[in-house]
């Protein structure tokens, strides 16, 4: 099917962020968060929590691993959610400020479309960015190892993006410019009109130009 790897990003997800309390670490078995890093949830947050989960949490030192807050409309705040390890905040269309998000290993941000700032994300492991239009800078997300900007329409420069192991540019008419990316391992160009030099991808473990119409000459891959 036509692009099949541009619905969403998939992977296990990573031990938990913690931090431990010095003066009590002998006494401990396994770390626990310290005092400092337990933020309180906003009463707001904690509603929209609740109506989805069936949960009440208090603070982030209370969050399970694996939250999916997908398509809370109302959700805005979600500073006390970044020791959470994988979540997924999908479709949740007021969400503007995902700057306390760092600490998240797996996150889903696909069709929030007010966010434009991702440049608190760069230690994200896996990253979804579908449909959000006003995404413009990706330059600080160089680190993340999964990457899905498919329908971030105005994404032109790539080029902090070529350690990024898997990649998928899908539907995205600014981009023309792809020669930093021989480093990454999986690539999936889909629907990128003025893609049309790829001399540069050769070292590209996997490739998918499937509907990239300006790609004539592809004898360097």
């Amino acid at each position: 099917s036509a692009c099949s790897t541009c619905t969403s990003t998939t992977s296990s997800a990573s031990p938990s962020f913690s931090r431990s309390q010095a003066p009590s670490l002998r006494a401990r078995t396994t770390p626990a968060k310290s005092v400092l890093s337990v933020v309180p949830i906003s009463e707001q947050t904690r509603a929209v929590i609740q109506r989805k989960t069936g949960q009440e949490y208090l603070t982030s030192a209370d969050l399970p691993d694996t939250l999916d807050l997908s398509r809370c409309q109302d959700l805005v705040d979600v500073s006390a959610l970044g020791q959470v390890t994988e979540l997924s905040l999908s479709g949740c269309e007021a969400l503007a400020d995902v700057s306390a998000l760092g600490g998240v290993q797996k996150l889903n941000l696909s069709y929030c479309r007010q966010v434009v700032d991702v440049s608190a994300l760069g230690s994200v492991e896996e990253l979804d960015l579908h449909g959000c239009p006003w995404v413009l800078d990706v330059s600080a997300l160089g680190g993340v190892r999964k990457l899905s900007l498919q329908r971030c329409e105005g994404v032109a420069d790539l080029s902090a993006l070529g350690q990024v192991r898997e990649l998928v540019l899908c539907d995205l008419p600014a981009l023309a410019d792809v020669s930093a990316l021989g480093g990454v391992e999986t690539l999936t160009l889909f629907k990128c009109p003025a893609v049309t030099d790829v001399s540069a991808l050769g070292g590209v473990r996997e490739l998918n130009l499937e509907q990239c119409a300006g790609v004539v000459d592809v004898s360097a891959l």
